[in-house]
C-alpha cells in the first residue's frame, strides 16, 4: 500500500498513468471502426464461400517448459492470448532446437487459437513487430496459404463470429476441444483477390496503430513495475 501511495503521489509518473488509462479506450474505438469496415467489406465485396481448411494450414504448438530466463525465443501460451492484448514483456521463454524453431516460429499474419479449456476459441493475430517467438502446444497456429489474404483471414479468425463457432462446436463440456479438423470446417466468405488491395490498405493502418499502442502499454507497465520494485526496497 505504501509503495502504491508513493506511485500515486509521484508527479514524475502521472503522465504515464494517464496514458495507461487513455490508450485502451482508443484501441477499443480503433478496433470497432476496423471491425465495422471488415463486416461491410465481407457483405459487399465477397463473391464466394469456402472452408477455412482450403485457405490455410494448421499446426499444433511446441511442447516445452516455460522459463523466465531468456534461454531462447518467447514462448506464447494460452494464458498470454486470453487477454485484451498480448503483453510481450510478460511472455516467458523456452529452449528449442534450430530444427524445431523453424517449425514453430511465429510470423506476421499467423493466428494462434486456444484449442482447449475455458478460453477455447480465443485467438490473436501476430503483428509486424512481434518479438522472436514460438507457440505452445495448447495453441493451434493457422497460417494463410496466400500472403495477400493474410489480413483478411486473420481478421476473420479473430472475429466474434469465429469464436462463437468454435465454442458452439468444441466437444466436451468439462474440457472443450477444438482441433484443426473442427477449425477447418469454419465457412467464410472469400473476396476476389483484386479487391484485397483496397482492403489491405484500409486495415493495415488500424492494425499498426493498435499494435503500437499495445507496445506502449507494455513498456509503461514494465517501467511502473520496475519503479514499484525500486520503491519497495526503500
Amino acid at each position: 500500500m505504501e509503495v502504491h501511495a508513493k506511485l500515486q503521489n509521484s508527479k514524475a509518473i502521472s503522465p504515464s498513468q494517464k496514458i495507461l488509462k487513455d490508450i485502451p479506450p482508443i484501441n477499443d474505438n480503433l478496433e470497432a471502426q476496423m471491425r465495422a469496415y471488415v463486416r461491410a467489406f465481407t457483405a459487399n465485396k465477397t463473391s464466394t464461400t469456402g472452408k477455412l481448411k482450403d485457405y490455410s494450414i494448421m499446426q499444433y504448438g511446441y511442447t516445452e517448459t516455460a522459463t523466465a530466463e531468456p534461454v531462447g525465443p518467447k514462448f506464447l501460451r494460452i494464458t498470454d492470448i486470453a487477454q485484451n492484448y498480448i503483453d510481450w514483456t510478460n511472455v516467458p521463454y523456452c529452449p528449442i532446437s534450430k530444427e524445431n524453431y523453424s517449425k514453430y516460429v511465429l510470423s506476421e499474419g499467423d493466428v494462434v487459437v486456444a484449442r482447449t479449456g475455458a478460453t477455447v476459441g480465443y485467438s490473436k493475430m501476430m503483428g509486424k513487430k512481434i518479438p522472436d517467438s514460438v507457440f505452445a502446444s495448447f495453441l493451434v497456429r493457422i497460417r494463410h496459404l496466400d500472403n495477400e489474404y493474410k489480413y483478411y483471414l486473420g481478421l476473420t479468425i479473430t472475429s466474434a463470429e469465429f469464436l462463437k463457432f468454435v465454442q458452439t462446436n468444441a466437444g466436451g463440456s468439462a474440457q472443450p476441444q477444438a482441433n484443426p479438423p473442427l477449425l477447418g470446417e469454419y465457412e467464410l466468405s472469400i473476396p476476389d483477390k483484386h479487391t484485397l488491395v483496397a482492403f489491405n490498405n484500409t486495415v493495415i493502418p488500424f492494425l499498426a496503430a493498435i499494435e503500437c499502442n499495445e507496445a506502449e502499454i507494455s513498456k509503461l507497465n514494465e517501467i511502473r513495475d520496475t519503479m514499484v520494485a525500486m520503491l519497495s526496497r526503500h
